[in-house]
């Protein structure tokens, strides 16, 4: 099945900047009409503009994702300016970058919030206005989810445990939901990135202290996971993992998982000697 977003609703979530804004500024190219939502109004607005003066349809949706009611909100605001909702994308995130056993409550929470439980109520709210997308017959439509998770949630990283920890729950809550939502017609998508270029590395890390080595600045481009993002929603792929490096390392997992973690009790150690660790 191939999906074509002409004309389609599609709301993604952390758009302000990084990886959301460019999958917003992709799915205005092919002539999507867009919903975009962030706590950041200012970038939101000037997103907006930017899209308009390219001729695309965005209308703007600031919300705070950790409050209940602010994502209710959201998501009727949507439905009530386009008259439903075609695909959500849930783009939003954040990210830890240090030990866990340095590491506090609050931060843990803080990643799981924003990145497990921001995004199931999404689409917990979403799915009966995705749901009511769907077209049977010779122009026959199927609505989507496709959550933005990581190749930490595949596989265990040092030094990334409460990211992991958080990506993992959302790998696993979309494998759970790709079964159920078969009933109301949506498909339920999956894409992986590994170590991302940020548009502001502080404002994406909530801490950065870690011993491994992540080669931040020669990280994969936002721009090539919002390509790899579109893709993935218009040829209906299940998982992809984005990158040269990170589609190795998602292969051997699956096929020589012993490999994979001796290769990260390695970088664990390694890291370790660096700080001056034993």
């Amino acid at each position: 099945m191939r999906r074509n977003l002409q004309g389609r609703v599609v709301l993604v979530t952390g758009a302000s900047r990084g990886i959301g804004r460019r999958i917003a500024e992709r799915l205005g190219a092919v002539g999507a009409r867009v919903a975009v939502t962030s706590r950041t109004t200012d970038e939101l607005d000037q997103l907006a503009a930017d899209l308009r003066a390219r001729g695309a349809e965005v209308a703007v949706f600031p919300a705070d994702l950790t409050d209940p009611a602010s994502r209710a909100k959201l998501v009727a605001d949507v439905v009530a300016h386009f008259g439903g909702l075609d695909v959500l994308v849930n783009a939003a995130g954040v990210s830890s970058f240090g030990e866990f056993a340095t590491s506090t409550p609050e931060i843990l929470r803080q990643v799981t919030e924003i990145n497990f439980f921001a995004a199931a109520e999404m689409i917990r709210l979403c799915q009966p206005h995705l749901s009511a997308s769907y077209v049977r017959g010779p122009t026959s439509w199927r609505p989507a989810v496709l959550n933005l998770a990581s190749l930490c949630g595949r596989v265990g990283i040092p030094s990334l445990p409460e990211h992991c920890g958080s990506k993992h729950a959302l790998v696993g809550l979309t494998e759970a939901l790709r079964a159920e939502f078969q009933r109301f017609h949506i498909d339920v998508l999956l894409v992986l990135p590994g170590v991302v270029r940020s548009d502001d590395l502080n404002r994406h890390l909530l801490r950065n202290e870690g011993k491994i080595y992540l080669n931040f600045a020669g990280a994969q481009r936002p721009e090539a996971v919002a390509d790899a993002i579109i893709r993935s929603l218009q040829q209906n792929t299940t998982e992809r993992a984005v990158g040269f490096v990170c589609f190795w390392v998602w292969l051997c997992k699956r096929l020589f998982p012993r490999v994979v973690r001796w290769g990260m009790h390695l970088k664990a150690r390694r890291g370790a000697r660096r700080a001056g660790e034993t």
